[in-house]
C-alpha cells in the first residue's frame, strides 16, 4: 500500500501555494470574489508551484538506479512499518532528498574531486547512491543511520547496483559514530548532514573539534529552513527549528565561508576558511 502522503522533502514555497489555495477555496465558499483578483490568486498559486516543477524540469535526469529507488520509496509503506514495531523511528517518504537536491549533490562531489565522504542520515539510500554516483572510481562513502530497518532496506537496494560496492553503513547514533572515525583517524573531503535536526549544531561542533575536516573539505547540510520556521516567527516553533537556527548561526560566523541556497526547505554549503 502506498503511502497517503507522496511529497518528497516539503518546501516553504509548496506549503505556502497551498496555504494560498485553501484561503481561495474559503473566500469563493461564502461570498463572491471578483474574478481578476481570483485570477490573481491564481496567478501567484501558479508561480510558486512553478517554481519547484521548473527547477526540476531544467535539472539533468536522475539515473535508472535513482529512479526506482524513488519509486521502492515511495511505495512503501512506512506507517505500517513503524506501527508493526519493525522500525524505531517514524520513517517517512518525505525524508527522502528530491531529485534537484540529489543531483546537486552528486555535481558538488564531482567538481570537487572528492573522494571520502561521510553522510549523517541514510534513510532509503538516494542521496547516499547520488553522490556515489560522482565519486571517482577509487572513492568511498560512509552513511550513518540510526534505524536498522532503514540501513537494511537501504543495504538491499545499494547492493544491486553498480556503485554498492562503494558505500559503506554505520548503523547507530551519529554523534557517537563521529566519536568513532576521530578514533579511526578518518578525514573527510565531503560531508553531508540530513540526520536528527535537534543535534545539527553538535554535529558540526564535532566535526571541526575532531578535526573530521580541513580546509578543503565541504560541508552540505539539508533541511535548512525547517519548512520556514527558521525565517518566520509566524510558525510553530520547535526543539529542531530552534537548534537548526543555532547551526545556520554558527555557519555563518567568521569561522566558516558558508552559501544557503533555496532549493526544497534550503541547503547550505560550508568551509572551513
Amino acid at each position: 500500500m502506498e503511502n497517503e502522503i507522496q511529497l518528497r522533502t516539503e518546501s516553504p514555497i509548496a506549503i505556502l501555494a497551498q496555504r494560498l489555495a485553501n484561503i481561495k477555496q474559503r473566500l469563493t465558499k461564502y461570498k463572491p470574489i471578483a474574478g481578476e483578483i481570483l485570477h490573481e490568486i491564481d496567478s501567484v498559486i501558479d508561480m510558486m508551484e512553478g517554481f519547484e516543477r521548473y527547477a526540476d524540469e531544467c535539472t539533468s535526469l536522475e539515473s535508472q538506479q535513482l529512479s526506482n529507488l524513488n519509486k521502492i520509496t515511495m511505495q512503501t509503506d512506512w506507517n505500517r512499518i513503524f506501527i508493526e514495531k519493525k522500525s524505531k523511528v517514524k520513517l517517512m517518504t518525505q525524508m527522502m532528498s528530491s531529485k534537484v537536491s540529489g543531483q546537486l549533490l552528486k555535481m558538488l562531489v564531482s567538481i570537487s574531486r572528492s573522494k571520502e565522504i561521510l553522510e549523517l542520515g541514510l534513510f532509503s539510500g538516494y542521496s547516499a547512491l547520488a553522490m556515489a554516483e560522482g565519486l571517482p572510481e577509487d572513492g568511498n562513502l560512509i552513511s550513518c543511520e540510526i534505524d536498522p530497518y532503514a540501513a537494511d532496506f537501504a543495504r538491499q537496494y545499494l547492493d544491486t547496483t553498480s556503485y554498492g560496492k562503494k558505500i559503506q553503513i554505520r548503523v547507530g547514533d551519529a554523534l557517537n559514530l563521529l566519536d568513532d572515525f576521530a578514533f579511526e583517524g578518518k578525514s573527510f573531503d565531503f560531508i553531508f548532514i540530513d540526520a536528527k535536526k535537534t543535534e545539527y549544531k553538535k554535529y558540526i561542533d564535532k566535526i571541526v573539534d575532531k578535526q573530521l575536516i580541513d580546509q578543503r573539505s565541504i560541508i552540505c547540510v539539508d533541511n535548512v529552513f525547517m519548512k520556514g520556521a527558521c525565517f518566520s516567527n509566524a510558525e510553530k516553533q520547535t526543539k529542531g527549528s530552534e537548534a537548526v537556527k543555532k547551526m545556520n548561526q554558527l555557519l555563518k560566523s567568521e569561522k566558516f565561508f558558508t552559501v544557503m541556497i533555496p532549493i526544497r526547505d534550503g541547503m547550505t554549503i560550508a568551509k572551513l576558511r
